[in-house]
């Protein structure tokens, strides 16, 4: 369940961050750019073919009764707004099993006991069956079980597809980091408001964060919003963008190396259109198009989604900027008036 495209303006950064979606090599064959696998990994292995299977069941044959086992945070989210559509689908028996292949696990250190673990693979079950593409899957666990918490689309490196390489051994560091955890999507809700406005970005008005990639040059979130809007206002369409942080709380795990922690948070990504003349296509101009249920003349449109940013958090100690470095988002809600 990934992203469809429904509209051009939702969900910049997944153009910036997200590597092209490829089918790799058979279940042996460990995912492409994964940190080294953690050893006995089992329970972790089990836990995470629960989740396909139980994933399958509500796909093919639109039983969504095991949600609450396998998933909680921001994956719940997307599988309940995905429930909706699915569900409505009269002929279940024509969508075919989803894949997971070159599974590898990593199992992150941690202080205490095990609460966290990422499976990196290939699967195509964020396409709807469309494709395969690399993901890591960030299992929690919840309610005594391994529950699917978020999933990360694999970002692109300078020599191609990599994770960042997480601690495997000990408890891993606990020293300060740059921007601390807490702070991590109220940090970014406000840099990305301020970015989709599409007015020029400095490094003062992004910091912590690196201005570039994300914040500045060509592919930009602010040169994509920037292209959108003036797209939008030539046809007389006003469109605004928000980021607000979820309340599952942020994940900070450690880096190899004690290099700092890979932090995983969510937000909801609100775009909001308006046209006082109002829209009698169900195209908008920059390119995205209007729910079916609409009114002939739309004069208000809102698109809600559920999104994941990661990024490497350096130590305060070494400084640093923090390097946004991987995304995922899916469609809530969509209303037109």
């Amino acid at each position: 369940m990934n992203v469809t495209g429904r509209h051009a303006a939702g969900l910049l950064l997944a153009a910036i961050v997200a590597a092209a979606a490829a089918a790799c090599g058979g279940g042996g064959t460990p995912a492409v750019g994964a940190p080294p696998a953690s050893p006995h990994t089992t329970a972790e292995r089990a836990a995470t073919l629960n989740w396909l299977a139980k994933t399958n069941l509500m796909w093919t044959g639109n039983d969504f009764s095991p949600l609450d086992q396998v998933t909680t945070g921001a994956a719940r989210a997307a599988y309940l707004a995905q429930e909706r559509a699915t569900t409505s689908d009269p002929a279940p028996g024509s969508r075919t099993p989803f894949q997971l292949t070159s599974l590898s696990i990593t199992v992150p250190c941690h202080q205490g006991a095990e609460a966290v673990f990422v499976a990196y693979g290939d699967t195509d079950v964020f396409t709807l069956g469309q494709s395969v593409q690399p993901v890591a899957l960030i299992f929690q666990r919840s309610g005594g079980a391994w529950k699917l918490a978020a999933v990360v689309n694999q970002p692109s490196g300078s020599g191609g597809v990599t994770w960042p390489a997480l601690c495997l051994a000990g408890a891993g560091t606990t020293a300060p980091a740059v921007l601390p955890p807490a702070q991590y999507t109220a940090t970014l809700s406000r840099a990305l408001d301020h970015a989709a406005a599409g007015t020029p970005q400095t490094a003062a008005a992004t910091a912590p964060f690196a201005l570039k990639p994300f914040f500045a040059g060509p592919s930009s979130v602010t040169a994509q919003s920037a292209t959108q809007i003036s797209q939008d206002q030539a046809d007389g369409v006003t469109l605004a963008e928000r980021f607000s942080p979820t309340a599952d709380p942020t994940l900070a795990l450690p880096l190899a190396g004690g290099h700092g922690y890979w932090l995983i948070g969510t937000l909801t990504q609100t775009a909001s259109y308006s046209s006082a003349a109002g829209i009698r296509t169900a195209t908008l101009p920059d390119g995205g198009s209007l729910p079916a249920a609409r009114p002939a003349v739309v004069h208000q449109a809102t698109d809600t989604y559920i999104t994941t940013y990661t990024a490497a958090d350096p130590l305060l100690s070494a400084g640093g900027t923090v390097e946004l470095d991987g995304f995922f988002g899916w469609p809530l809600a969509a209303i037109a008036s």
